[in-house]
């Protein structure tokens, strides 16, 4: 008698990440244990449906006589490649263990018909099912499910962060020229004329943020800059110390600027840019050396990867000083244009110096 699997696929993994589930699950009890698990982790999953309705598939071909067996395979939350070959290497262990002739799939929607074709080139596929669950034709439960979904952030940064992006990046197109034409001018007035335009980009800048969860993230950061930073003294003087250099350095950059002879606003701020860009380098630097002084102190060990942090930081510092500089004497008649390509070259230089020291250390070697 023929084998048959009845095979219900998660491609973003939701029964890894909110269930807890140990995935592949093989069997009709641990797949109701699987269910269960995510349906009280998460009771409006719609794979939930799709695993029941695996172990429905299962249940009514062994009750026609067939020989069939039911099991979960799982992806990555990071949809893509990632969580394609994790799907290809649980749906390998399962059909190492059941050996199916035939194979039932079972999904919930588009975004696992991806995966499809893989495990039909690794097995014979007999039949695919999609799992819808009823409410959804109704408009008002449509608009329930839609906002459910983009409530998740791995939907958020895929639907909703592209079209901020969009809306961000026209209104900058929008925006820009009528910025250097207002700063070359020193022309205030025209600020309203662009009032349109900064709403716009502000609205692709908030949406931008909503797609990437950036309150979340600014949560995470605030809880890792109270336990990591505020609690260890090295690091309050080292981040205190950081700070100071770019206050005062910002300072003192603008009376320089305004002691300087200047033909408008647009070539002040590039000069301010251009005189802070060391500056925020070495504050960088202070900074990344005072958690190299914390790891000292706490585990007694040097990384090498701090060193190459600094090199790295060096290095982008002088290719924008050149950029700057490049710029610089377009606008601005005391800059140097070759002084600028050399900054670049050397910048270029020392990354490749990075890269060749990094062929003979490893970045995360650890040095008593």
């Amino acid at each position: 008698m023929k084998k048959t699997l009845v095979l219900a696929v998660d491609r973003d993994d939701d029964f890894g990440v909110k269930g807890r589930v140990v995935t592949p699950v093989i069997g009709i009890q641990n797949c109701l244990s699987a269910a269960n698990a995510l349906g009280i982790a998460d009771p409006e999953d719609s794979d939930i449906n799709a695993l029941y309705a695996a172990i429905s598939t299962c249940l009514d071909l062994q009750d026609d006589g067939v020989d069939a067996e039911v099991a979960l395979i799982c992806g990555n939350e990071k949809v893509g490649h990632r969580s394609d070959l994790a799907v290809v290497s649980e749906l390998e262990k399962v059909l190492d263990e059941i050996k199916p002739d035939n194979v039932v799939l079972i999904g919930d929607g588009a975004e696992d018909e991806y995966i499809y074709p893989i495990i039909s080139s690794r097995s014979h596929v007999d039949s695919v099912r999609k799992v819808y669950v009823k409410q959804a034709p109704n408009i008002e439960s449509s608009f329930y499910i839609i906002t459910k979904m983009l409530s998740e952030p791995n939907k958020r940064k895929r639907f909703i962060a592209p079209i901020g992006l969009i809306v961000f990046i026209i209104a900058l197109f929008l925006l820009l020229p009528d910025i250097i034409i207002m700063l070359t001018e020193d022309n205030i007035g025209k600020l309203t004329d662009v009032s349109r335009d900064m709403i716009l980009l502000l609205i692709g800048l908030v949406i931008l943020m909503y797609g990437y969860s950036v309150s979340n993230r600014w949560s995470s950061f605030t809880a890792f800059f109270k336990d990591r930073v505020l609690s260890r003294g090295t690091m309050v003087a080292m981040t205190s110390l950081a700070i100071g250099i770019v206050l005062i350095s910002a300072i003192v950059c603008y009376y320089e600027i305004m002691d300087m002879y200047v033909q408008n606003s647009f070539q002040s701020v590039i000069l301010f840019l251009s005189m802070m860009i060391w500056p925020v380098a070495i504050a960088l630097m202070v900074f990344i050396f005072g958690s190299v002084l914390e790891e000292i102190q706490d585990e007694s060990v040097f990384r090498i990867s701090n060193v190459f942090d600094c090199m790295s930081l060096a290095s982008i510092a002088m290719v924008l000083m050149g950029l700057f500089d490049i710029l610089l004497s377009y606008v601005y008649i005391e800059s140097d244009i070759m002084m600028g390509i050399g900054e670049v070259v050397f910048g270029i230089v020392i990354t490749l110096i990075a890269a060749f020291v990094k062929n003979y250390y490893r970045p995360d070697a650890v040095e008593e």
